[in-house]
């Protein structure tokens, strides 16, 4: 025992509150108190706990919200729950969530301190869920088994028989004044109401506003006439499509909404058109050069190239002073000779520049040309290797394209094939899983109804009615979910889940049971049942249990 371990009580009732810090001050433990999952929050980020005890009913934030908010905060932090609302479907959550126990009140003071001590000394194993089954788990919205005639005692009767299925009042708000001249019959301010002071004869007659099947009357659609329909089946005017189409366009239109032109029109058009001497000026340039020439002139159109651009040659006016035509530059040498220079008259090379080149030429270092790929690669092949790999550069070919030999390039396809297979085989064995059931209940007649109500949903279902079977398919066999009886003939406890848990580690397991307590529904949480179904059960319920287990395995 920690005697100087410091303990959070969370409790909406203050009188709880206090009698749980009495009970546990007098064993020496240093007990705080807070009357809301907010309030504790504060005092446990300003200070340390070595166990929260929360309230599961509060107002604002719940228990199982806080014990959610605490876990992911302070994983460490040990936990335990109370309520005077027990339910199976809260406890398994509690213990799947992280608390160690769950305590339905009234509770003697030694069932407290039993249970804090064996929860500080770690006697009491505490559950790790997976985060995505955490995830999942409802925690806001939990059923609370109020009892009518007690809720009935604090808020009457009026208020019980309004609670909707959100455990809030559904009330009728009505108008506090009628308004004026307002018909009932119409449901509308009515002038014919107003002049007569009451509904008029034919609204209480057919107990219809006249006004209002008038306007419903007048809205009608107007009658067509089909006669100026296209077809049955395209229902538009004819001359409104011929508008915009043109003749020919709906002479040819089908009933699928195409136009198709008949293959001899098209021939005739198409020769038509060849038969035209439109004079273009190219393909890809269909203007008439006749027309063109109108516009830009002749020489324009004589200069257009086949970018579409005239190709215009542009002549100096006037030469440069001291330009020379073998080293194309003004020259210093040309100005003070007045010619080009004999070097360059014999040669018809510029001296300047070819000293130029050569003065550049010997400044670049050699290239080592053992270390280049080829004499027509000239790449160096570590540089090659760096950026394209060993293997690409061992295949690089004269034209620039790596070419791996046929052998290898067996082995690498069939390398591939042999992960993609490996991969599909993998998937198609998770679906399988994600859609496979054992159900396991001694009861023939439970067990063949369960399969119904899941075959219905395109489950795979493999059923087990006593312990031989159940360990034998188990042993033998994969599955996402098993359906686990409570009592079965020849099994000790929670003794099939624990070899479950044990054979099948990533298979989910839901109780169901016709013995259902609250103390069975924390064991089977604590051994890894993710779910607790109580007996009788409805399909949907059934249902719903299964997606939701098969959707965390997935």
């Amino acid at each position: 025992m920690e005697p100087t371990a410091k303990i959070m009580v969370v409790d909406d009732e203050k009188g709880i509150c206090q009698n749980v810090v009495k009970i546990l001050s007098k064993n020496n433990y240093e007990v705080s108190c807070a009357l809301s999952a907010k309030e504790a929050l504060k005092k446990m980020s300003e200070d340390s706990y070595s166990l929260i005890i929360s309230d599961l009913v509060m107002p604002e934030m719940n228990g199982l919200e806080l014990l959610k908010k605490v876990k992911k905060d302070w994983p460490e932090m040990k936990s335990l729950m109370m309520t005077a609302y027990a339910s199976t479907d809260t406890a398994m959550k509690a213990i799947r969530l992280g608390a160690l126990d769950y305590l339905p009140k009234p509770f003697t003071p030694d069932e407290l301190r039993n249970t804090v001590s064996q929860a500080l000394k770690g006697d009491l194993p505490m559950v790790q869920t997976p985060v995505e089954e955490v995830e999942t788990i409802d925690v806001i919205d939990f059923d609370i088994p109020f009892e009518a005639d007690e809720v009935a005692k604090y808020t009457g009767e009026d208020y019980v028989k309004s609670l909707g299925p959100s455990d809030m009042p559904v009330v009728e708000v009505k108008p506090s004044t009628t308004l004026e001249h307002y018909c009932q019959v119409g449901d509308m301010v009515c002038d014919i109401f107003k002049k007569l002071g009451a509904t008029c004869k034919a609204g209480v007659k057919t107990s219809a506003c006249p006004q209002k099947k008038g306007k419903e009357s007048s809205a009608k659609t107007k009658k067509i006439d089909t006669s100026k329909l296209i077809g049955v089946d395209m229902p538009f005017n004819y001359d409104e499509v011929v508008s915009v189409t043109g003749p020919e366009y709906l002479a040819n239109l089908h009933h699928e909404g195409v136009s198709f032109v008949p293959y001899e029109t098209l021939k005739k058009n198409f020769a038509g058109l060849l038969g035209k001497d439109r004079g273009e000026i190219d393909v890809d340039m269909p203007f008439n050069r006749s027309e063109v020439e109108q516009v830009t002139g002749r020489e324009y159109v004589d200069t257009l190239g086949r970018s579409d651009v005239p190709v215009v040659e542009v002549k100096h006016d006037q030469t440069q002073e001291h330009y020379c035509m073998v080293g194309e530059m003004v020259c210093d040498i040309f100005k003070k000779l007045g010619n080009t220079c004999k070097a360059g008259v014999k040669s018809n090379l510029c001296p300047q520049k070819k000293k130029a080149q050569k003065a550049s030429g010997d400044a670049s270092p050699k290239q080592d040309i053992k270390k280049l790929i080829g004499i027509d690669m000239p790449f160096v092949f570590d540089e090659v290797v760096e950026a394209a790999g060993f293997e690409y550069a061992m295949n690089l070919q004269p034209d620039g394209t790596s070419v791996v030999p046929y052998e290898q390039l067996k082995q690498n396809v069939a390398a591939i094939i042999g992960k993609t297979e490996k991969a599909e085989y993998v998937k198609q064995k998770e679906a399988a899983l994600s859609k496979s059931v054992l159900i396991i209940d001694d009861e023939v007649a439970v067990n063949n109804n369960m399969r119904k109500i899941l075959a219905k949903k395109g489950y795979k279902i493999d059923q087990a009615s006593d312990k031989k079977q159940a360990l034998e398919k188990i042993s033998l066999n994969q599955y996402g979910l098993v359906l686990l009886d409570l009592r079965i003939p020849g099994v000790e406890g929670l003794e099939l889940l624990k070899a479950i848990r044990a054979q099948l580690p990533d298979t989910k397991v839901i109780i169901v049971t016709g013995y259902a307590s609250i103390e069975t529904a924390v064991e089977a949480a604590r051994f890894g049942a993710v779910d607790y179904i109580a007996k009788p059960f409805t399909p949907a319920e059934l249902r719903t249990a299964t997606e939701r287990a098969l959707r965390i395995a997935a």
